[in-house]
């Protein structure tokens, strides 16, 4: 009896490529995907890549190498001339990688005990002589238009203002976040255009609110970072906004929620920003989630503050000379009527020429005023 075939088995001179092969495609088998199996320029998959021009000094791998080379590209520097995984970082480079970017050193130093900061910020006088030495590193433009770090203290930055500042640091994206991260454009004395970072839809909101209510010349976020020198080491924090006005007042803005502002960290670095502005000479407001309400409104007017090119001061003129109360409807029949005169109107409010409740719903009969209406914001919190 012939005894049963054993079953089919390649030879392992098929199932292993040889050493030819092996050599040609720059691999172990099986291909080594371990960190330190990733060498510069190599692809577990594909062997060797045609990624020679740059050689990273650290086995961080082929996605590295892509990384460096795309910010090469981004920034326009010769690929040949590029140090490895050097950053050139500039204000209007994406963001990748999912992580915030910071364009200026680390807070050198030991971090303060919080139990120091919150005893420091809630003694007036302790608080208002840390305030008056502190310092700044911030991002500004030299005299060539490139970035460029830079220190001052309560004297030097009282003299800054927000067309010569940079971003400082740059929010990051990433799959899955729970913010709203955008780019808004904003008005400037120094430059053609000019676009900033805001890290949440919280910002968005409130920035867009400064635009409409406060009518600022030069804004700025993430302006610079405050830091304040204590016993036990050092605090840092990064505020939200510097706006200037026509006028040349400044306004430093922090946006948060009210549920972070129980926390006594927090307000303890609140109340040193404001004791620091206060040193500067400059407006500090602290502001928490807008109503809902007030959010549509703002988003409509921003959204159509262009929409029309028309003579402001004149048109605005014509609404003030006429007698009587003006609503909504009647603002927009002298204005020309139909939806082209909704709009010459949407555009006034958005740029401060008349104003709105826009903390309720906009009706036909809604007041049309010449004056900001008084009142206490909810969103705006004394430190």
């Amino acid at each position: 009896m012939q005894s049963a075939k054993p079953p089919f088995r390649r030879s392992s001179s098929r199932s292993r490529p040889c050493d030819a092969t092996r050599a040609l495609l720059g691999a172990r088998h099986p291909p080594d995907t371990t960190k330190a199996g990733r060498q510069p320029g190599f692809d577990a998959k594909r062997g060797r890549t045609a990624l020679k021009f740059i050689q990273p000094e650290t086995p961080w791998g082929l996605a590295a190498a892509i990384v460096a080379t795309r910010r090469a590209r981004v920034n326009g520097e010769p690929l040949d001339e590029r140090k490895p995984f050097m950053r050139k970082r500039h204000s209007a480079v994406p963001h990748r990688l999912g992580r915030r970017t910071n364009f200026i050193p680390s807070l050198e130093g030991h971090p303060a005990k919080w139990a120091e900061a919150i005893d420091v910020a809630g003694d007036a006088a302790e608080r208002a002589k840390v305030a008056s030495a502190a310092s700044a590193t911030l991002l500004t433009i030299d005299t060539d238009c490139l970035p460029m770090v830079a220190t001052a203290d309560v004297n030097s930055l009282m003299s800054m203002v927000p067309d010569q500042l940079l971003p400082v640091r740059r929010p990051a994206s990433h799959k899955g976040m729970k913010n709203y991260i955008t780019r808004v454009v904003v008005p400037t004395e120094a430059h053609e255009c000019r676009a900033v970072w805001c890290e949440s839809f919280n910002e968005l909101t409130h920035l867009r609110d400064l635009l409409i209510s406060r009518q600022p010349t030069q804004v700025a976020t993430q302006p610079f970072r405050l830091e304040w020198i204590m016993t036990t080491g050092v605090r840092g924090h990064v505020p939200d906004f510097l706006l200037r006005d026509a006028d040349g007042r400044a306004l430093l803005v922090d946006v948060t929620t009210r549920t972070k502002l129980d926390d006594p960290r927090l307000k303890a670095v609140l109340q040193l920003t404001a004791a620091t502005a206060e040193a500067l000479g400059w407006e500090y407001q602290v502001r928490t989630e807008l109503p809902a309400q007030r959010v549509r409104n703002l988003n409509f007017l921003h959204a159509g503050r262009h929409d029309t090119d028309q003579d402001r001061v004149g048109a605005a003129r014509v609404l003030r000379q006429t007698p009587g109360s003006i609503d909504v409807q009647r603002a927009s029949d002298l204005l020309g009527g139909g939806p082209q005169g909704f709009v010459r109107l949407w555009d006034l409010i958005a740029h401060g020429h008349v104003q709105i409740n826009i903390d309720s719903v906009i009706e036909r009969d809604s007041t049309v005023a010449f004056q900001a209406s008084g009142g206490g914001a909810s969103w705006l919190h004394a430190m």
